[in-house]
């Protein structure tokens, strides 16, 4: 990659997470660059590590969530180089920004995930987060991995009812 290339990518990267304005996952960036050939897999995630190493990106790291925000750094960064981005560039960024911006919110506040345990059980987890603020974390043992699957796959749609059960049920 030229280094024109890899200053402008940056500026692009960055771009995109603060007109979102919301903490992102790996995939949820890596959706938006690659399935629309902006950046191939490996620059992009080479690319987001070096806005890390440099302050412009913090990666937040809070427990089993993985997440990427803009620093105050990144957006002086995008105050002074943001008009070498193309328009092209910046109207797909912002019509995507506004016809996802929802669904990428509700992505990052509920996640769930499985993981093997030694003895061929699995082990769900489950969470609501606001913002990085997780307020609530299920771990729910299961016997097989298709309940755990199950369990997780159902998590999105359930999640707020569960949530709002407990709440009322514990105050």
């Amino acid at each position: 990659m030229r280094r024109l290339d890899l200053a402008d990518n940056k500026i692009t990267i960055l771009f995109f997470v603060n007109s979102l304005n919301i903490p992102l996952t790996n995939e949820q960036i890596t959706e938006f660059f690659v399935n629309r050939y902006l950046m191939n897999y490996f620059d992009l995630q080479q690319l987001l590590s070096e806005l890390c190493e440099t302050n412009h990106l913090y990666y937040i790291d809070n427990r089993n969530s993985h997440l990427y925000s803009i620093t105050d750094t990144g957006k002086e960064a995008i105050d002074l180089f943001s008009s070498r981005l193309d328009s092209y560039t910046k109207d797909m960024i912002l019509t995507y920004t506004e016809q996802n911006r929802e669904r990428l919110i509700k992505e990052s506040q509920l996640t769930a995930e499985y993981k093997r345990l030694e003895n061929n059980e699995y082990v769900a987890i489950l969470r609501v987060m606001e913002g990085t603020i997780t307020l609530i974390e299920l771990k729910l043992n299961l016997t097989t991995m298709e309940q755990a699957k199950s369990v997780c796959d159902k998590w999105q749609l359930k999640a707020p009812e569960v949530y709002r059960k407990i709440m009322e049920s514990l105050i």
